[in-house]
């Protein structure tokens, strides 16, 4: 992840409200950010000043349908949606209170993905270490486990 030096961008191209990254060109998805960020011209982001939505929401929401944005983006030979793609898409809205309710289930089974992902990559570097320890001691003849006794 590249940092911005926020001194090189202009004030009003920096986003400092929880908001939903579009990623647009090549692997289509939505990214949700809640620190100060500016994007690429193949992206663009959305927030919310409604107090009846809750942004996070509608990025889990987004997420669900990230399927239905790279089918219209394989139409191109670079994979691609325009803005209207999104901002046309309607978006089933609950009330605030269910959508708080689901953000905070979502987020909890987010949090055990990362710890599982994160426990299972390590056990895994492991049994490869284990692996080319093992395959290497096998396989040298110069010694008595792997050669003719």
């Amino acid at each position: 992840m590249h940092l911005v030096d926020f001194d090189d961008v202009p004030d009003k191209d920096i986003h400092r409200e929880p908001s939903i990254i579009v990623k647009s060109r090549g692997i289509i998805e939505f990214e949700y950010y809640d620190k100060p960020f500016s994007h690429k011209n193949e992206m663009w982001s959305y927030h919310s000043v409604n107090k009846h939505i809750y942004i996070k929401y509608v990025y889990y929401f987004l997420k669900t349908q990230e399927n239905y944005f790279r089918n219209i983006g394989s139409k191109m030979q670079m994979p691609q949606i325009a803005t209207p793609d999104t901002d046309n898409y309607k978006i089933p809205i609950t009330s605030l209170e269910t959508q708080q309710k689901i953000v905070k289930i979502l987020d909890k089974f987010t949090e055990l993905e990362a710890t599982l992902e994160a426990t299972l990559e390590a056990e895994l570097a492991l049994r490869k270490r284990q692996y080319r320890y093992y395959r290497d001691l096998l396989l040298d003849f110069d010694n008595q486990i792997g050669g003719d006794s």
